[in-house]
């Protein structure tokens, strides 16, 4: 799974977010095949620095055979008034061929309307991990979420995922939910993860940087 760029051609937060969105999806209805992690692709898609004379595009479908994988899916999003519309392709990463397209859409939301706004680098000043050598914040105050009664009543269990920017003081400056769950649960870790704190990440000179990570909030009955 690639990140989804706009109409431009360039990664904004959205296109990221959406792409991880989907990404999570996939992992859950996975039957004869098997999702990569996006990291993998991502360190080969921003590791080095995109020739001036390569397309995003190109530089994905590189990035998926350096990867090891055999199908990369792209995103292009569009905007109007009240809907975020994407255009999700799945190619052969050996020939190239388009194996599936389809269209999504989405309701437009101040959180998303902000994600569109902010471009990571080299084109903004987010990164994402392994961009540049960038390194993974580590999280160094990391309380346990709280159940719900209703969570605990029904005995639910699981994992909610999210994408949190965080920025050069190690704390959660942006929060939102990439896969959830009912009963309260997804703003449990929500409300939690705004209390985590971070070693920040680093670029390869040492220096503190914001990025945007997807982050794993667990949640299990004693």
């Amino acid at each position: 799974m690639s990140d989804f760029v706009n109409g431009k051609g360039r990664v904004t937060l959205q296109g990221v977010f959406l792409a991880d969105k989907l990404g999570f999806a996939l992992l859950e209805r996975q039957v004869g095949f098997q999702t990569l992690n996006s990291d993998r692709l991502q360190m080969h898609l921003y590791g080095p620095t995109l020739a001036k004379s390569e397309s995003f595009q190109k530089a994905e479908m590189n990035a998926a055979k350096a990867a090891g994988t055999e199908v990369v899916v792209t995103g292009n999003i569009e905007q109007d008034t009240e809907s975020v519309k994407i255009s999700v392709t799945a190619l052969n990463v050996s020939t190239g061929q388009k194996i599936e397209q389809r269209n999504i859409v989405v309701p437009r939301t101040r959180a998303l309307d902000d994600l569109a706004a902010r471009l990571v680098q080299p084109d903004g000043p987010i990164y994402l991990v392994g961009q540049n050598g960038v390194s993974t914040p580590a999280c160094t105050y990391c309380p346990t979420p709280q159940y719900t009664d209703k969570a605990r009543k029904n005995k639910l269990e699981g994992k909610v995922v999210v994408a949190a920017i965080i920025d050069r003081s190690g704390k959660a400056e942006k929060i939102l939910e990439v896969r959830g769950l009912s009963d309260g649960l997804t703003e449990q870790a929500i409300a939690v993860v705004r209390r985590w704190r971070f070693k920040p990440a680093q670029d390869s000179r040492g220096n503190a940087v914001t990025v945007m990570v997807p982050l794993d909030v667990s949640f299990r009955l004693m």
